[in-house]
């Protein structure tokens, strides 16, 4: 059995191959209190050419310190005493589906700990991860998740018969254990102890032992998980006088939502083997009531067009994935997304006919939310609402907060460092 991540060529002990991990992990967060003050801690720089720094966007002293840093914690690995604080856990609600989501919140040493470790079992996850799998992974995400969805309805199956089915695992993270994990790990990388510590090590203090939301490395182990079932799926077949046939025609993943193609009456048979054997395995569980939908065939979907020009409501059933809708001919946005968004729309509207200007705050909303019509079929809502026009003036509001922040942070900066001196 082939196995990946050799002590030859990933060595978790050595400065030079965790450096870069530790530098990636400092990338955006410079501005943040608690990764500051662990390159103060160093002392290769104080708080007046930290802030200098920082605002020059010069890091001579700052990557001074972020090897010192490098070398410290990689001698903790050596020394196996990584000195993990514990992690803060806390509730937030979706502001889409209004569920109480268990978040936590750890460390910045931690989180460096979890890019090191991301580093080392990289050519693991490049080599086990599926294509299919577009959640968390960097140049992938929703928008690759909706092209997937376009590229299998639109080139890759043009049969009239195809059938889809939308699974979800109950309590993703909170269902796969630091156990299961290491299990596989042990299978894929037995060879090098040390890294098998060492991510052993960062996972101690999860609560409850099991995947948290929020970390780093989480997501990518996570992934890594849901990629053997993914891929047990993918290989159930039937065979027909000698002849193998798939069960599932294609799949997309998007986190623990995934969406199975084929025929009915084979992907039934797929899932159902797929959830016992998860369950006994892995001891994941997969819901048990799936969304089944017919895909519309392209000339059902003409005719339901030439029906909504003649002044009807319906629609054809559409695979509703990734914050999308997405038919034979045409990507919708997801309805509760879709009334958030036309809602701000019409607001900022009513603000720049009323007042001149669209407001900072309501034009961050208004420019977030242009992702998402930008990559839909919605040229007849950006028209009926001057979409353009109120974009515009949402992205000239945008620009002159953030030059008044800048400014006033400068003024701000002067001002303390004049009283220093």
């Amino acid at each position: 059995m082939k196995t990946y991540c050799k002590p030859k060529t990933v060595n978790i002990e050595s400065v030079e191959f965790n450096s870069p991990a530790v530098h990636l992990g400092f990338s955006g967060k410079l501005g943040k209190k608690e990764f500051q003050e662990l390159l103060l801690a160093t002392g290769k720089i104080t708080r007046a050419e930290l802030r200098e720094e920082i605002r020059n966007n010069s890091c001579m002293k700052i990557l001074g310190a972020i090897d010192v840093i490098a070398e410290e914690l990689t001698r903790r690995i050596q020394d196996r005493d990584l000195q993990l604080q514990p992690v803060f856990s806390f509730q937030r609600r979706d502001g889409i589906s209004q569920k109480l989501r268990d978040l936590n919140k750890e460390t910045a040493e931690q989180q460096l700990y979890e890019y090191m470790a991301h580093h080392a079992l990289e050519p693991l996850f490049r080599a086990k991860l599926l294509p299919c799998q577009c959640g968390s992974i960097p140049g992938k995400g929703q928008i690759g998740g909706k092209r997937q969805l376009e590229r299998i309805l639109r080139k890759k199956f043009h049969c009239d018969k195809l059938d889809e089915a939308k699974c979800d695992v109950r309590h993703a993270y909170q269902s796969v254990t630091v156990e299961c994990v290491m299990m596989l790990l042990r299978r894929d990388i037995g060879k090098n102890k040390p890294l098998l510590w060492f991510v052993a090590a960062c996972m101690s203090n999860y609560p409850d032992g099991r995947l948290m939301i929020g970390g780093y490395l989480p997501t990518w182990l996570f992934n890594y998980v849901m990629s053997y079932v993914l891929r047990y799926l993918l290989s159930q077949y039937k065979s027909r006088r000698g002849v193998r046939h798939n069960m599932v025609w294609a799949i997309v993943c998007y986190a623990d939502d995934f969406s199975c193609f084929g025929k009915w009456s084979n992907l039934r048979r797929a899932i159902k083997a797929t959830t016992a054997w998860c369950k006994q395995t892995l001891g994941l569980e997969i819901k048990g009531c799936w969304n089944i939908s017919r895909i519309a065939s392209f000339e059902e979907e003409k005719k339901q067009y030439a029906a909504r020009k003649a002044g009807s409501h319906a629609r054809t059933p559409g695979i509703d994935m990734v914050g999308y809708v997405v038919r034979r001919t045409y990507t919708i946005v997801r309805g509760k997304i879709f009334v958030r968004l036309r809602r701000q729309i019409i607001r900022a509207k009513r603000d720049l006919d009323t007042k001149g200007y669209v407001p900072w705050w309501r034009a961050y909303k208004v420019t977030s939310y242009f992702g998402w019509l930008k990559t839909s079929n919605s040229q007849q809502m950006r028209k009926k609402y001057e979409v353009k026009r109120v974009l515009k003036a949402s992205k000239r509001s945008v620009s002159m907060i953030s030059k008044a922040r800048i400014k006033e942070a400068q003024e701000r900066e002067r001002i303390l460092c004049g009283e220093t001196c």
